[in-house]
């Protein structure tokens, strides 16, 4: 769910063709969609109103998961949207989402029968205005760690639902044990259960299943759903679809690296004005033209390309188009055997290759260079080696999870001030403390650590330090068998563990922990 911008990430993105799903027409074209495949049919979830239904479907979903929420709100569904979406035969899925239920984790509601039954009054409001059929269900959003002291209050707010719209038409979106605990009570018809807090498990009565966040549609943040069975609770157009991919990550390009993706970033740099060459060595010139683009830009000024850098320094190419953003595009392609020459002119033989790629890759094949054609060309295999590496996403770290990471995050938390047991699990005071960090650095509060919160946390620590955040690197390079004293001292000892590391993982060998040596800690 990201209706709200949670930051939920998997820890590894791995790349797969999926197969959509499919189904029948209906007379008036806003109807039931059923879907020809159960558990093969894939959708996605998303916030911003932005994405255009022919990029879902040309992307290869069957449907689309669409919130309401209490108005005015700009990421709610829409009756041009709903209309659009089954214009491109794609189903609905209708889903209420209130940060009222997220008050739960400060204190449940006096009277949660009421609360549900004012949010399924306004939701079935919303989604008949919509279109929607009388008939389907609404689902109805559990979007947080749910402790099992709530669940008298979670089966009377399911009551209010039902009230209004008939037990038959209730479904609920949440982790595993929410799902389980309205399922075993008799509460809901429908579920759509996330793997967030569900710890692996996954409950069978679910029709509906959100396998992973952060995916990238058209250049779109947007988490992908399966559906486990040919009825949904979809409604809308026919849910028709070919196949769609997961993409795979945005690496992260470093001073010292070499090869073809370098060279390609150098050629995008260039397109945007700066004056470097491009010969795939990534030396102080490109560093600098980074820090340049990434400051005119308002991102990080880190001299990294990584995700966010690429998705600013990308443009459309096609048929016709010329300069440097074109030869970034043939470098790429080239990477995977197409033998274009790099002469910045997106021609006929560079339009073969292109959807030569996307048809390979399992992507709509236009034979132009979009967004999802770039982040498939540049994350794919390895584009840039040497004196670098490709550093793996900054993991998720959630309450309820226990291990080396919690606890390096908990001493990070105490080193910025946090009163708190660095004990490796994740309980309700790392949760207070993570999100009083949040809050106190302008970041999302959601209680999770994930990139942003990883990034603002980490501290560099060298020779001579002391302290948490030493504790903290000491435990992360522990993981890897250095054996260390975890005492917060940054001695001779912590600093050869650093090189070792460094020198093992393809990393600049300064036996300091900075940021890349960091994400290298915490993402392996």
């Amino acid at each position: 769910m990201n209706l709200f911008d949670p930051s939920r990430r998997l820890s590894r993105r791995r790349l797969l063709t999926l197969a959509g799903g499919a189904a029948v027409a209906t007379a008036t074209g806003i109807g039931f969609a059923q879907s020809a495949s159960a558990a093969t049919g894939y959708g996605i979830d998303y916030s911003d109103a932005s994405l255009t239904a022919g990029s879902v479907a040309a992307a290869g979903y069957g449907f689309v998961c669409r919130y309401l929420s209490w108005l005015p709100n700009p990421k709610v569904l829409t009756l041009s949207e709903a209309q659009a979406l089954t214009a491109a035969d794609l189903g609905i899925v209708s889903n209420w989402e209130s940060d009222g239920l997220q008050d739960w984790q400060s204190g449940v509601p006096a009277d949660p029968y009421s609360q549900g039954a004012g949010h399924a009054t306004e939701a079935q409001r919303q989604a008949l205005a919509n279109g929607m059929p009388s008939s389907r269900p609404i689902y109805f959003s559990v979007d947080f760690d749910l402790q099992s002291s709530m669940y008298s209050a979670l089966n009377s707010y399911f009551d209010g639902v039902a009230s209004v719209i008939g037990r038959s038409r209730t479904g609920a979106y949440g982790g595993y044990h929410v799902i389980k605990e309205l399922f075993d009570n008799g509460k809901i018809a429908w579920g759509w259960q996330t793997y967030a807090w569900s710890s692996g498990n996954w409950d069978s009565r679910a029709q509906l299943r959100q396998v992973q966040n952060g995916i990238s549609v058209a250049g779109h943040d947007a988490d992908l759903d399966q559906a486990m069975a040919a009825d949904y609770g979809q409604w809308g157009g026919t849910g028709g679809g070919g196949t769609g991919v997961i993409l795979p990550s945005w690496p992260n390009i470093t001073d010292g690296m070499t090869g073809p993706s370098v060279q390609a970033a150098q050629y995008l740099l260039r397109y945007h004005g700066a004056s470097i060459t491009a010969d795939g060595q990534f030396g102080a010139g490109t560093l600098a033209a980074t820090k340049s683009f990434q400051s005119a830009h308002g991102l990080s000024v880190d001299g990294q390309i990584g995700p966010q850098t690429w998705s600013a320094l990308i443009v459309q190419v096609q048929n016709g188009s010329s300069g440097d953003a074109v030869r970034a595009a043939q470098v790429e392609l080239n990477r995977f055997g197409y033998g274009l020459t790099v002469d910045g002119s997106f021609g006929s033989g560079t339009v073969s290759a292109a959807r030569a790629f996307q048809s390979a890759h399992g992507l709509g094949v236009d034979g132009q260079v979009g967004p999802q054609t770039w982040q498939m060309l540049v994350g794919t295999g390895t584009g840039a080696t040497g004196g670098g590496t490709v550093v793996p996403p900054w993991p998720n770290v959630i309450d309820g999870d226990t291990g080396n990471n919690v606890l390096a995050a908990q001493y990070l938390l105490r080193y910025h001030g946090a009163s708190i047991t660095a004990d490796g699990q994740f309980g309700p005071a790392t949760l207070a403390a993570t999100k009083s960090f949040q809050s106190a650095h302008d970041l999302s509060v959601d209680g999770q650590i994930g990139p942003q919160t990883w990034s603002a946390l980490i501290v560099q620590v060298q020779q001579g330090s002391t302290g948490d955040a030493v504790r903290a690197a000491q435990v992360e390079l522990n993981k890897f068998g250095y054996g260390l004293t975890v005492d917060g001292n940054f001695g001779s000892g912590t600093v050869s563990a650093a090189r070792a590391f460094q020198s093992a993982h393809g990393l600049g060998v300064d036996g300091q922990v900075g940021p890349q040596t960091w994400q290298m800690l915490v993402g392996s």
